[in-house]
């Protein structure tokens, strides 16, 4: 697993663990809905491959010199929906899911699909969230970047008892662009929303308006 994986698939347990009536509900009725970025794999899985070309690179010497020294579950390891797939075995959940692969924006999707997935009818309980580990990108991001992951359960009013808060209509107000320790990425709106549950506040997320209640 990737750094992001790691931290992603930590968060969905650690999350699943509050609940033990989870294993209540079939596991057909159980969805995770998950926002990540796009990954690349380890880049030092490639160090010795590039090397092995020079200093230039040369796509025919990589070809001949460099593949054979590239781990083969480099693409493997990097793969956007893995955390996705590794949680879901883990815990069983059989029912409706989703991955959207696509930084703050995936985050912000994951957790508002759960809501309406939960909202309709289609699962009885759903896990949502999403995780990114950013550190190092500060070049490429522009700004502080950091790594992080929350995932948090939901479900139908009366259906399992949950700690923690339910969550209400409310006025709506953007999270911060930036998080203080730096860019979440694809976590960003999911640690948004994790606060704003434990500590009361209002905001939008997704076009949905929220608020601890």
């Amino acid at each position: 697993m990737t750094r992001a994986v790691q931290l992603g698939v930590a968060a969905v347990l650690a999350a699943a663990a509050r609940v033990p009536e989870l294993s209540r509900v079939p596991p057909e009725r159980r969805g995770l809905y998950v926002g990540a970025s796009p990954q690349q794999g380890d880049a030092s899985d490639l160090g010795p491959a590039m090397h092995a070309t020079g200093s230039a690179l040369d796509l025919a010497a990589f070809a001949e010199r460099g593949i054979p020294l590239v781990p083969p579950l480099w693409l493997v390891k990097g793969l956007s929906n893995n955390i996705l797939g590794y949680a879901s075995a883990m815990l069983d959940f059989r029912g409706d899911n989703g991955n959207w692969c696509d930084g703050r924006h995936g985050g912000a999707v994951a957790l508002t699909q759960a809501i309406h997935a939960v909202a309709e009818g289609r699962v009885d309980v759903a896990i949502a969230g999403g995780a990114d580990a950013l550190r190092g990108a500060e070049a490429i991001v522009g700004h502080p970047c950091a790594e992080g992951a929350a995932f948090v359960v939901m479900c139908a009013e009366g259906l399992l008892t949950i700690p923690g808060r339910a969550v209400r209509a409310g006025l709506p107000t953007e999270p911060a662009d930036i998080d203080p320790v730096g860019e979440l990425g694809a976590a960003a709106v999911a640690v948004a929303f994790a606060r704003g549950l434990a500590t009361g506040q209002r905001f939008c997320i997704g076009g949905i308006e929220v608020a601890a209640g």
